[in-house]
């Protein structure tokens, strides 16, 4: 039965709480140079303001600061006292002088705070493609995060990051936004926090440390209070899904077992799909790889739409240790009549990428024992050799095949008596661009392309 499996819009909310934190003031005592004039009067203010970043070092156990701010702080302190002086050198009044504490020298909000002990969340990848893609910046983001959502009992944990640039500006929203959904993307056992629209906030020192970058502290904003029992069942689920996983066979036929094994294992969400296209709540656990490997939201075991299976496929082939990500877009019959959809790529060892798109190749054809053709059908299903093929129809294609499916004779069932029977029509895949914001997908455009065909389920089934 073709499926066109509309994805809707995944609405990230990303908690940024803007808690802007200058950095402290310490007021000096009064540094006038009353009485003196010219040159010398500089030179005065000068070794003064010197003398008092270290009295403020030694006195707040600042050495480290005090010595990489020697050589730019007592001059502009020298200027900020001289220039309160009037045009004869007499003190215009009280003097101050503020040293600027750099955050790592701050209180205990700069500080990691982060538990010991293991994590429930568990990703046995070597390999993680969107956290290979991103940009530095945003891959110290994505670390941040990732260190965070292993402890998801408490909001008082902390991580800290450094940036080269101001957080404040437009850039650090950028980069956040891509290092949070490259981190759902890479890592499906996040379900949770992916169906809950970004669970995090952060602060910043509008100054730079010594070391010359900005510190920005992320936290949770909401504790995930169910974690050790959904976590528990589901990383038993992946473990007997996987103890039936024969590892020690090549990496494409380690992949055609897990491709097998879960369309065998789930069954499509038809009512998630329609409740999803009228109200656009994605929030379903359906939608997640827990909803193909456990339950969905409403209990129904192993029972997922596209977006279950893609992150299924993706978490079982990295614990296998496959490199493989996954991708957003839209399919169907036609152009016209596209849903949104997502499905997968997968990189073997013989350097090449290849599509699948599992949630498809779960062909359930619907046979009425009233349909006149009811017994042809089934005989073609019974056809071990013809319905792997129609089970296997995206597994190990390239990028061509599938953005323009149009099947060949070998997709048609022969009967001995002459009739014939096909479960396959053209169908188009198209993958998102990041140019519509609806999908909220940035990182698609940045997936390779598949060019892959040796692999191909006909050469490995012979």
């Amino acid at each position: 039965m073709r499926r066109n499996h509309q994805t809707g819009a995944l609405a990230l909310l990303l908690a940024a709480s803007l808690l802007t934190s200058g950095c402290s003031g310490i007021r000096l005592p009064d540094t006038s140079s009353s009485g003196t004039s010219g040159a010398a009067a500089e030179s005065t203010a000068a070794e003064k303001a010197k003398s008092m970043v270290h009295w403020v070092a030694e006195t707040f156990g600042l050495n480290r600061a005090a010595e990489s701010m020697e050589s730019t702080s007592a001059d502009s302190s020298a200027a900020a006292v001289t220039g309160s002086s009037d045009d004869t050198g007499s003190s215009g009044g009280s003097q101050n002088f503020y040293f600027s504490l750099l955050p790592e020298e701050m209180d205990e909000r700069y500080q990691d705070n982060l538990p010991d002990g293991d994590s429930l969340f568990i990703n046995n990848a070597s390999f993680y493609y969107y956290y290979s893609v991103i940009s530095d910046s945003q891959k110290a983001i994505y670390d941040g995060l990732l260190a965070l959502v292993q402890h998801p009992d408490s909001t008082e944990y902390r991580k800290k990051i450094e940036l080269d640039y101001d957080p404040s500006g437009d850039v650090f929203q950028v980069d956040f936004n891509y290092a949070y959904k490259a981190l759902i993307a890479d890592h499906p056992e996040l379900f949770w926090f992916s169906q809950n629209g970004g669970l995090f906030q952060y602060y910043y020192s509008g100054n730079r440390q010594s070391n010359g970058k900005y510190a920005v502290m992320l936290q949770l904003e909401q504790t995930y209070d169910n974690a050790e029992a959904e976590m528990t069942t589901f990383n038993q689920a992946v473990s007997d899904f996987m103890s039936n996983i024969d590892l020690t066979q090549s990496q494409p036929m380690i992949a055609l077992q897990i491709h097998d094994r879960l369309i065998d294992m789930v069954t499509y969400d038809d009512d998630l799909a329609a409740t999803t296209e009228a109200s656009g709540d994605v929030t379903d656990y359906g939608y997640t790889a827990y909803g193909a490997l456990v339950a969905n939201s409403r209990g129904e075991a192993n029972t997922a739409v596209c977006d279950g299976y893609s992150y299924a496929f993706e978490y079982l082939c990295q614990q296998a240790g496959l490199e493989v990500t996954r991708i957003t877009g839209k399919a169907g019959a036609s152009t016209e009549s596209m849903g949104g959809h997502s499905w997968n790529l997968i990189h073997y060892d013989d350097d090449q990428w290849y599509e699948v798109d599992a949630t498809w190749d779960d062909q359930e054809p619907e046979i009425s024992a009233d349909d006149p053709h009811a017994a042809l059908y089934q005989e073609a299903i019974s056809d071990a050799a013809y319905w792997g093929k129609i089970r296997h129809y995206l597994f190990n294609v390239t990028t061509d095949t599938i953005s323009s499916f149009n099947p060949g004779d070998e997709y048609t069932y022969y009967a001995p008596d002459g009739s014939y029977a096909s479960f396959l029509g053209s169908s188009v895949h198209v993958r998102d661009n990041g140019s519509d914001p609806s999908t909220g997908d940035v990182l698609t455009c940045k997936a390779p392309v598949a060019y892959g065909t040796q692999y191909a389920y006909a050469s490995l089934v012979g």
